[in-house]
């Protein structure tokens, strides 16, 4: 990966934690790694959803659809209902059916696995391709990033196309680790988002808002809200995964038992909700 900086332009990187690198300029975070196009979308087959990322997406539907519910909410107060809606990332596509009764929506996503779940069950319109290789169309009154950002090579392009697709007073909609918090300072390169190389980039509010400004967003709100998570899915990365002779049985007897059957809201104020308004025109430098 390049050791310009895609946030503020600077090249002057640092080694940071095992495996990273950092912008001592506007504090960006990156991967020390390159990957093809080929090498990024096979990332995310099948395996992603049911065990590796995830330890099943469809079942973790209740929590991630209080959390798409609660971010319409907040879109709903930026942007009038009545608009077209594009999704980068839209996964199994839970948002996109829950933005279609307000806008109309469509989104792209790299994974045919999810695309095809999107479709095929949700009846969604969502194309699977690279976005940055898409004809999307343009004239959009949003577009949505959300838990995308991270898993990008080039982030700076793919906000830059959405940036040309929006309506004058557009907004774009994001969401991401923030690796300036408290506790993923305190946790280091042990930080639960960072694990490359299905996440490549770090943000800062700082660095974020150093991009959006660059690429000529105004209006830049960043807030710390909670999101709701599903019980067993935080239970079997803490106790079931890696697989353990001393914790997995704990975690088997908890889920054959029930008792993870739940979610609850939990905010570790690591996570950032991203609002940002199109300007005139993109900052030349």
């Amino acid at each position: 990966m390049s050791s310009e900086c895609i946030c503020c332009g600077a090249d002057e990187a640092a080694p940071h934690l095992r495996g990273l690198v950092r912008c001592p300029r506007c504090t960006h975070v990156w991967a020390d790694l390159t990957l093809t196009k080929e090498e990024l979308q096979a990332l995310y087959s099948e395996n992603y959803f049911l065990g590796e990322e995830y330890l099943d997406y469809e079942k973790e539907k209740p929590a991630l659809e209080r959390n798409f519910s609660l971010r319409l909410q907040e879109l709903l107060l930026r942007v009038s209902a009545g608009g077209q809606l594009w999704e980068i990332g839209s996964a199994y596509g839970h948002f996109l059916q829950q933005a279609g009764k307000h806008f109309e929506t469509a989104g792209c996503d790299i994974s045919e696995h999810a695309v095809a779940h999107a479709r095929n069950e949700l009846g969604q319109a969502v194309q699977c391709g690279d976005f940055l290789q898409l004809d999307a169309p343009m004239e959009q009154d949003v577009v949505c990033l959300w838990d995308t950002i991270e898993h990008l090579s080039e982030p700076a392009a793919y906000l830059e196309k959405s940036a040309a697709q929006l309506k004058p007073g557009g907004v774009v909609a994001l969401s991401t680790g923030d690796i300036s918090a408290f506790i993923a300072r305190l946790r280091g390169e042990k930080w639960r988002l960072i694990h490359p190389p299905t996440h490549l980039h770090y943000f800062t509010a700082a660095s974020i808002r150093t991009l959006l400004s660059r690429l000529g967003f105004v209006d830049i709100e960043i807030h710390y809200h909670a999101f709701w998570r599903s019980a067993d899915a935080v239970a079997y990365r803490l106790l079931g995964y890696p697989e353990s002779r001393w914790t997995a049985p704990l975690y088997r007897a908890l889920a054959r038992c029930g008792l993870l059957n739940f979610s609850f809201p939990m905010n570790t104020y690591d996570l950032m909700t991203v609002y940002a308004r199109k300007g005139d025109a993109p900052d030349p430098t």
